[in-house]
C-alpha cells in the first residue's frame, strides 16, 4: 500500500487534471458520508482506518445524450476501496409536462465495485485526510434534513395510493388504525429517499431525477414510489433471484432500517392526519 500511494504521488503531481466545474471539497465530503452509510462495510472502512489521506480520482464523462439534454456525468474513483461512484447533474426539459429537470448539484446514479484503473491519468487527484472527513460527518450530525410541509402531504398521499394498489393487488385489506413509518434523512448527493411503514413491514423507496425538494415533483411530476414487503423480498444474495430488480439482500435491509429507524425521522399517521 505503501509502494502504492508513492507511486500515485509522483504519477499526480506530474499529471494532474483540474477538477470539474461544480465539483468541490464540500461534494467529495458529502460523497463519501453519503457511501458511509448507505454502502461501506465493516471491510471497506478496515481497509482505510489506517490511512493518512482518502484518494478520489475524480472526472467528468461524456455520454451520447438526447438531443436538448444537457445534463452532466462525472466518475469518481476511490482506488483503496475499490470502488467507483457515477455522479448526474440533470438538465433537461419534459415538453408534455413543461417541466425543466435541473439539479442543483451532482446526485449519485451509480455504484460499482471493481479494481480501479493503474493509474489516474485524465482524472483529477484530491486527497483529503481522513480526520477530515470524520469531522465533516461530526459536524453535519445535526444538519439532517426531512420531508416537511407540502412535500410529507404529497409522500403520504403517494404512500397511501401505492401501498393500497400493493394490499388490493393481493386481495387483502389495507390495516386500520394508527400507522407508523420513518423517513430516512434527504441526502445532499442522492435524489433517493427509503420509508420504512413500521405498521405494515413494508419498506418504500422514491427515486428520482428531479431535486426531491422541487415542488413540481409533487405538483405536476408526481411521486412513484416501490414497494418492498421485507418478509417476502429479502434474500441473502441476489443470485438467488438473478434477473430481478424485486428484491433487496439482507445487508441492504439492515441499511435501509438503520437510516431510517436510528438516523430517521419518526411519523404517526392517524386517520389520515399526519402526527409528527
Amino acid at each position: 500500500m505503501k509502494y502504492f500511494l508513492l507511486s500515485l504521488f509522483m504519477f499526480s503531481a506530474l499529471h494532474a487534471a483540474p477538477l470539474p466545474q461544480d465539483v468541490d471539497e464540500t461534494l467529495l465530503k458529502n460523497t463519501m458520508i453519503y457511501l458511509y452509510r448507505w454502502v461501506l462495510d465493516e471491510e471497506d472502512v478496515g481497509r482505510v482506518f489506517d490511512q493518512q489521506d482518502l484518494s478520489f480520482w475524480v472526472k467528468e464523462l461524456s455520454p451520447e445524450l438526447d438531443e436538448g439534454d444537457n445534463s452532466r456525468m462525472i466518475l469518481i474513483w476511490f482506488p483503496q476501496l475499490e470502488l467507483a461512484v457515477s455522479m448526474r447533474k440533470a438538465d433537461y426539459e419534459i415538453p408534455e409536462l413543461d417541466i425543466k429537470v435541473q439539479n442543483k448539484t451532482f446526485e449519485v446514479s451509480n455504484i460499482l465495485r471493481g479494481v480501479p484503473p493503474e493509474n489516474p491519468e485524465g482524472f483529477a487527484v484530491v486527497d483529503i485526510p481522513y480526520e477530515d472527513l470524520e469531522a465533516h460527518a461530526f459536524e453535519t450530525r445535526a444538519d439532517a434534513k426531512y420531508p416537511e410541509g407540502e412535500f410529507l402531504q404529497a409522500l403520504r398521499d403517494a404512500s397511501a395510493t401505492h401501498l393500497q394498489a400493493h394490499f388490493e393487488g393481493r386481495n387483502q385489506d389495507f390495516p386500520e388504525g394508527e400507522q407508523v413509518v420513518y423517513f430516512s434523512p434527504l441526502s445532499d448527493v442522492s435524489n433517493d429517499l427509503w420509508v420504512f411503514w413500521e405498521t405494515g413491514g413494508k419498506l418504500l423507496q422514491l427515486s428520482s431525477d428531479m431535486d426531491l425538494e422541487d415542488s413540481l415533483l409533487w405538483t405536476k411530476k408526481g411521486i412513484r414510489l416501490h414497494v418492498f414487503d421485507i418478509k417476502e423480498q429479502t434474500v441473502v444474495h441476489l443470485n438467488e433471484v438473478a434477473g430481478s430488480n424485486a428484491y433487496m439482500t439482507r445487508d441492504q435491509v439492515g441499511r435501509y432500517l438503520f437510516n431510517c429507524l436510528v438516523l430517521g425521522k419518526r411519523v404517526v399517521f392517524q386517520h389520515g392526519v399526519p402526527q409528527p
